[in-house]
């Protein structure tokens, strides 16, 4: 609440500064009328022709509108994501795009790709009715950062009209807990100013529950065993995210603008699980039971400076921007065990507690500039410079009666900095019936980190220095005057750094036998992704090939008594599908529209210095269809069907799964409406996969609160228009604060 009292006067405080000062000939209310022919951008595809298309293929993206689906109303941005075509969401929020792990989330061009549960937690946080349209970005351009093998972009709801204006939403749904999303957009727009602000809030409640079972079979038979794991843990966040700016016109070529924004949010977790063990003599028949409590709260607030300017003749535009990151994770956890033997009525106890503050500190400074050459040759050149600074402090503890003793073989701290100098420049030309857009970005990575403080281990340092190009191709030809049937081609070169989590060497124990930690030891990936699409009317079919080198995904060994999972780097990783998206009209009320890929994964690579190697391949069917119903007196409905068969991810195997949503949407008004939805009707969203290491498999089972029956009111007041877009210069770093 203070970050807002202190954005709202700062505002408060600019706006006075320049309505005292404004120019008399500012006439204009925001970016001014540009001559067509000048900024001509390359042609779209559309693949539906509804008035509310639910998707859209671009040149260089896929876009999904999010309020085209009435079956997501009510929801959030994950369950968005779920139905977007060529999209995977795992329980862990791990996020895919046509079959590429290390997929970087933005929101309105500034990536927040925080990690596990922080990542799912935001995601729940944004209520769909704040969302206007889904990117995806196989192959994002030269003038996104070239972090991650692929981006997809959330594009938040902006209202602008003259006045004031606004949308309100309040929904419940409930599974087998509640939950809530509700969103609230304000603008007042006059020829001065335009002030502009969005407040969300939720509450998540759910469970997670899952079984597994360790198979240990090693040549010395006397040593194998099984182990036994239930698992029960039960969650409650709450989330309040802001969003509030200005734009100050100062003349009809330029603008300046403020802009401030973050979110705060609790999260506590209780779990409960259960090992039991058979088979070796000395664990046969013993048990470990465990509790653990585990809460986390998070701040994370940012700050943008911007200035846009059109310089004469409106062909050229220069855009500055100066930006401010803080985010702050203290997270807690205590974690009681007691192991229980056969032969001893007496249990063994013990309390492991765990503090676990972090920081981040971004700095950024972006300047672009957009010229039209010879006429008709777009022109995009920009610099970028990024300072960030990572502190993470791990203290772990023993507790015997009502006595703390340090462990001073857990307790770390991790400090990380890092500078990246970018400079990317973008040409665009369109012919008669052939478009072109080609780039070039370079990067320049220099960090350098610190382990310390460690009483039985001494300090430990890295430093990573790199410099890289990565290029950029589209191509679109006409293969008609009429433009129905196109040729599309895109190629890009990605980098996907590891984030700070993963190089973090901290741990987070489940119990004694189950942790998740980082790896300092990983290196950055390098992708390079091609893609040809052939496009007739509202039918699309492409095939697309991707290669990885050095892909971080996650990894699991067994250290003693203890099963490890922690991010690797993978040797190659290839993937090489079909994709098909086709719409078409059964009746004039009922609209189909069919996605489906085919996706061949291969891995190769040693697994953990451990003598083996991995050289496995799997081809994954994905299939995805929406079905859209427009009825009489304002009523709507949707049906919408997801399958995936079974998907390979290194050492571990997941089996199919599907899913079904629906809804039914009542407009009450033109400024009010009412929706029924449910999702995963048939609760058939349950993981199962086995997991194969060294001596040992791993057979998984979960299941969590994804079924449910939600209902949602919407209501309207005033119009709504586009404003101007802003991409801050934070772009890069906002999403690897963790």
């Amino acid at each position: 609440m203070q970050q807002i009292l202190r954005c709202a006067l700062f505002i408060s405080g600019l706006y006075s500064y320049y309505n005292a000062n404004a120019q008399q000939d500012t006439t204009s209310v925001g970016r001014p009328a540009m001559d067509s022919a000048k900024t001509k951008q390359l042609k779209t595809v559309v693949v539906t022709a509804q008035k509310t298309r639910l998707i859209e293929h671009q040149l260089d993206k896929i876009v999904v509108n999010a309020n085209a689906l009435v079956s997501t109303a009510g929801g959030n941005a994950i369950d968005v994501l779920n139905m977007a075509p060529g999209v995977l969401v795992d329980e862990n929020g791990s996020i895919s795009l046509k079959g590429r792990e290390g997929v970087i989330i933005y929101i309105d061009d500034k990536p927040t790709r925080l990690t596990g549960t922080d990542l799912v937690n935001y995601l729940r946080s944004l209520s769909v009715s704040m969302i206007d349209q889904i990117e995806l970005m196989p192959n994002p351009s030269s003038r996104y950062n070239a972090d991650g093998t692929a981006i997809i972009n959330i594009r938040l709801k902006k209202l602008k009209t003259g006045g004031f204006n606004g949308n309100a939403t309040v929904s419940a749904r409930q599974s087998r807990y509640f939950r809530s999303n509700n969103s609230l957009l304000l603008n007042y727009r006059n020829t001065h100013f335009n002030i502009y602000s969005t407040a969300g809030y939720s509450v998540f409640n759910g469970y997670f529950s899952s079984h597994r079972q360790r198979v240990y079979t090693y040549p010395n038979n006397s040593l194998s065993y099984t182990l036994l794991q239930d698992v029960h843990e039960n969650n409650h966040d709450q989330n309040f995210n802001y969003n509030v700016g200005i734009d100050y016109f100062v003349s009809k070529n330029t603008t300046v603008g403020v802009l401030c924004n973050g979110y705060r949010q609790p999260y506590r977790e209780k779990g409960k699980y259960n090992n039991q063990f058979y088979g070796n003599t000395d664990k046969s028949d013993s048990a470990i039971s465990s509790n653990s409590r585990f809460t986390t709260n998070t701040h994370r607030n940012a700050l943008n400076l911007n200035l846009q300017h059109f310089l004469a003749g409106h062909r050229r535009e220069i855009n500055v921007n100066l930006d401010y990151l803080q985010y702050a994770n203290q997270a807690n956890q205590h974690l009681e065990s007691e192991v229980h033997h056969p032969d001893d009525p007496i249990a063994t106890p013990s309390v492991l507690i765990t503090a676990s503050p972090y920081t981040a500190l971004i700095y950024s400074a972006k300047v672009n500039y957009t010229d039209t050459l010879f006429g008709s040759l777009k022109w995009e050149q920009g610099v970028q410079t990024i300072y960030s600074e990572r502190n993470n402090t791990s203290n772990y503890f023993n507790q015997s009666g009502n006595d703390l003793y340090p462990d001073h073989r857990l307790t770390n701290k991790f400090r990380y900095r890092e500078n990246i100098h970018a400079a990317f420049v973008t040409l665009q030309k369109s012919f008669n019936r052939f478009s072109a857009q080609a780039g070039i970005r370079m990067e320049s990575t220099a960090g350098n980190a610190l382990q310390y403080n460690m009483a039985l281990k001494p300090d430990t340092a890295f430093t990573l220095h790199y410099t890289n190009m990565f290029p950029t191709l589209y191509l679109l030809y006409k293969l008609d005057s009429s433009g129905k049937n196109t040729l599309g081609f895109s190629a890009g070169r990605r980098i996907e750094r590891p984030s700070y989590n993963d190089l973090n060497p901290s741990s987070f124990y489940f119990d004694r036998n189950t942790s998740n930690t980082g790896n300092s030891l990983l290196q950055p990936a390098f992708s390079n992704n091609f893609e040809l699409t052939y496009t007739h009317n509202r039918f699309i079919a492409g095939i697309n090939y991707s290669r990885t080198k050095g892909l971080i995904t996650r990894g699991s060994k067994q250290v003693g008594d203890a099963f490890i999972t922690m991010p690797v780097n993978v040797d190659l990783y290839t993937t090489i599908g079909t994709s098909i998206n086709w719409t078409f009209n059964i009746t004039r009320w009922w609209t189909v529209n069919i996605a489906q890929e085919l996706i061949n994964s291969h891995y190769k690579g040693e697994i953990f210095n451990e003598g083996l190697y991995n050289n496995e391949n799997l081809t994954t069917f994905y299939l995805k269809t929406y079905h859209q119903f427009k009825f009489n007196n304002g009523w709507s409905g949707d049906l919408t069907t997801t399958y995936r068969s079974k998907l390979l991810l290194w050492q571990t195997t997941n089996q199919g799964r599907s899913m079904i949503y629906g809804g039914i949407q009542k407009k009450l008004t033109e400024k009010a409406t009412i929706s029924l939805t449910g999702s995963d009707i048939f609760h058939t969203a349950k993981t199962r996969r086995l997991t194969k290491i060294q001596h040992a498999e791993v057979y998984y089972y979960l299941e969590s609160d994804t079924q449910g029956l939600g209902i949602s009111f919407s209501y309207r007041f005033g119009k709504s228009v586009n404003r101007r877009e802003r991409k801050t210069g934070i772009e890069a770093e906002a999403g690897r604060v963790n």
